[in-house]
């Protein structure tokens, strides 16, 4: 048989209309979005371009005033001859002052003969003595065979300052700005830590007419600080690298360069640098995706970049690359920002038209769904809610009357049976049957005490008000715990719990259920005599084990029960409370499983009528929570002497019972309590040892 879907009057025309406009505002935002990245991607490219020109302006700025200084140096070379004095550096100084961005001056004669210039502000303190106060420049001069090398200081007006010896003595004749100018022309070194200042930059030198060489230093940490600056968007990123993937420039200087354990410079490719960003610029620039003087793109994971690569040319040997990248959603997110708000306009515009039409529905719809939920609320057996409805359409309001009569009708059933059960009858759609399932329950049976005499005393008609409240109270506070009213038989309750719902604490709930009740016994007990009625007291008897539990009866007449020993153990548990004066005794399987949240004391071990195995008994104090209510935790002193109390019993079952009648007594110095009694009497009746055929085993031959 086909199955044909259905849907309400009211989904059918929100569809209709959602599809028919979420449609029409895709395409909208579809067509403005591609038309709106591509000319954001233009304007991109145009940005980054003029960066990468401005960089390789830069970069040239920085490097050809020092080579046409240096070609000017060597064409009419330098006036310096040893011996060396303050005097002999003024034209190196005269070249500092004149070009800021040259950081050292060096002249090296063929013999080995050196001297340096330099801005005492970049030179190291551990590479040069201690400097004088002012100094504004240092004068470094060696020669061969001399033990140290002389410095001077001079102030900002080149006046001399201090002069000493300092430090080891180098051969310039090995360095690498010395050796590429052994021929003729102006040479520029790859970058490298220059030696007098430690900072990263390049060498340009030249042979002198006369002999020798002189050298001038550029440093690169300018370029790093000018890179930072060009930033088209907040993630564009400018760098130099060389034809041969080094990282020559960075805004962060430390990633460009590193120093070896020897002190020599460790250059660093940008596949090294472990950055995914320069991994994949240099990927793209090896396989000729990103080529110089063109717009590209590629992908750094999942980012989409837009890229611009320029030469610098005839800068130094190999090649120097200027390079920008810069993410694209930089540049599209005006668009996509440009589309949320278009598309949240149109959703507030979708809305106020779903609004109108979801009304015009739900006029029409309103009646129907309202009914379907009623019948789905009534499988679900929630039947607190009365049905409120009226419709000017006569089957409809038909309808709503047998609706609301099933529910009462539903609602006197379950007064009958446990909610629980009768939910589950109506959620799987079978009909009860005979017969059970074995299931660890927790049983409880309450009993008024001395209820019938009292019955005897009061007319039929004030005997069941009063009742009425007691059951009613009590009830509450059972179901409250989630437990399952089996029935009630005169003045006791029966009740369990872990059926028909399945309850992992069972037995916790089981005792706290019963400490709950006797607390609104207590309650009712002041009420009720004030009132002029009886105030019955209750007693309780808890126990934990396996029991059948189902259906009992005829096809035409059941009910909800639980079977077996275990019932009938709860059931004498609750008359052993007239022997030994308590309210609420549990058996030790029932005290294992309610957990270490309560507060118990050790009765008895007794054998209960039509039994032969042995029952420890406990009586339940209270919650040991000292955050519970006053009215369901233990006193503080059945919690202190609770030691003692359990001593006193270990004593009396091993038969050592003047062991038991001096922790008895330490028991009664600070409280009293019924069993406490029980026990005295006891004790008062033994001797110091056990007769021969005494046993701690109590028979009772009575239910």
């Amino acid at each position: 048989m086909r199955v044909r879907a259905q849907l309400s009057f009211t989904i059918t025309i929100l569809i209709a209309f959602t599809l028919v406009f979420a449609f029409g505002l895709g395409l909208a935002v579809l067509g403005f979005r591609s038309a709106g990245e591509r000319a954001a991607v233009a304007t991109a490219n145009v940005n980054l371009g003029e960066v990468v020109a401005t960089v390789a302006a830069r970069t040239n700025a920085l490097v050809r005033p020092a080579l046409a200084l240096v070609r000017f140096l060597a064409d009419t070379g330098i006036t310096v001859e040893a011996p060396f004095d303050a005097h002999a550096g003024e034209q190196l100084l005269a070249v500092l002052a004149a070009a800021p961005e040259i950081r050292t001056i060096s002249v090296a004669w063929p013999d080995g003969s050196l001297l340096q210039a330099a801005p005492v502000a970049i030179v190291p303190p551990a590479n040069m003595p201690e400097t004088p106060a002012h100094a504004a420049y240092v004068l470094a001069f060696s020669r061969p065979g001399a033990p140290l090398k002389q410095w001077i200081f001079l102030a900002a007006d080149h006046s001399v300052l201090h002069s000493i010896t300092f430090g080891a003595i180098d051969d310039p004749r090995r360095t690498q700005w010395y050796l590429q100018a052994r021929n003729p022309g102006v040479y520029v070194s790859t970058p490298y830590r220059l030696g007098l200042s430690q900072r990263v930059g390049l060498s340009i030198s030249s042979q002198l007419a006369g002999g020798g060489v002189v050298s001038v230093d550029v440093t690169l940490s300018s370029l790093g600080t000018f890179l930072r600056a060009q930033q088209v968007t907040p993630n564009t990123l400018a760098f130099l690298f060389s034809d041969l993937g080094i990282l020559l420039a960075y805004p962060d200087d430390s990633l460009a360069v590193d120093t070896a354990d020897d002190g020599h410079v460790k250059w660093t490719t940008l596949q090294a640098t472990g950055d995914a960003l320069l991994g994949a610029t240099w990927d793209a620039y090896a396989t000729g995706q990103l080529v110089p003087g063109h717009d590209a793109q590629f992908t750094v994971g999942e980012t989409e970049m837009l890229a611009r690569l320029e030469s610098i040319e005839s800068l130094a040997n190999p090649p120097v690359l200027v390079a920008v990248v810069a993410p694209r959603s930089d540049f599209t997110a005006a668009v996509d920002e440009s589309v949320h708000k278009g598309t949240l306009y149109a959703i507030g515009a979708f809305m106020v038209g779903l609004g109108v039409i979801s009304l015009l529905s739900w006029r029409i719809a309103r009646p129907l769904g309202v009914l379907t939920r009623e019948a789905q609320a009534i499988r679900r057996f929630e039947l607190s809610v009365p049905l409120l409805l009226r419709s000017r359409i006569t089957e409809v309001e038909r309808l709503t009357e047998a609706m609301a009569a099933m529910k009462r009708t539903l609602s006197s059933f379950a007064a009958y049976l446990p909610r629980d059960l009768v939910r589950q009858f109506l959620l799987a759609g079978t009909e009860p049957r005979l017969g059970g399932e074995r299931v660890t329950l927790s049983v409880m049976f309450s009993d008024i005490q001395g209820f019938t005499t009292v019955a005897e005393k009061l007319d039929p008609m004030e005997l069941t008000n009063i009742t009425s409240v007691y059951f009613d109270a009590v009830t509450r506070e059972l179901l409250a715990c989630g437990g399952t009213i089996d029935k009630y038989i005169g003045d006791a309750v029966m009740a369990f719990w872990n059926a028909p719902s399945r309850d992992p604490h069972h037995a916790s709930n089981a005792c706290a259920a019963a400490l709950r009740a006797r607390a609104v016994t207590v309650r009712l007990a002041k009420e009720f005599i004030a009132r002029g009625w009886p105030a019955l007291p209750t007693r309780f008897g808890v126990h934990t084990g396996v029991a059948v539990v189902g259906n009992v009866g005829s096809s035409d007449r059941m009910t909800y029960t639980a079977m077996g020993g275990m019932v009938n153990l709860a059931n004498r548990l609750e008359g052993l409370n007239k022997l030994y004066g308590t309210q609420i005794l549990v058996s030790e399987a029932t005290r294992a499983e309610a957990g270490p949240g309560f507060v118990f004391r050790s009765v008895d071990i007794v054998i209960v009528k039509g039994a032969e195995a042995p029952l420890p008994v406990h009586e339940l104090v209270g919650l040991r929570d000292h955050e519970a209510p006053p009215q369901l935790r233990a006193r503080e002193a059945d919690i202190a002497t609770l030691k003692s109390w359990e001593a006193c019993v270990e004593a009396y079952r091993e038969g050592r019972f003047d062991a038991a009648r001096e922790a008895l007594a330490a028991v009664q110095t600070s409280c009293t309590f019924p069993v406490a009694a029980v026990y005295a009497e006891r004790l008062a009746a033994l001797e110091s040892a056990a007769p021969p055929d005494w046993t701690p085993l109590v028979r009772l031959n009575v239910k």
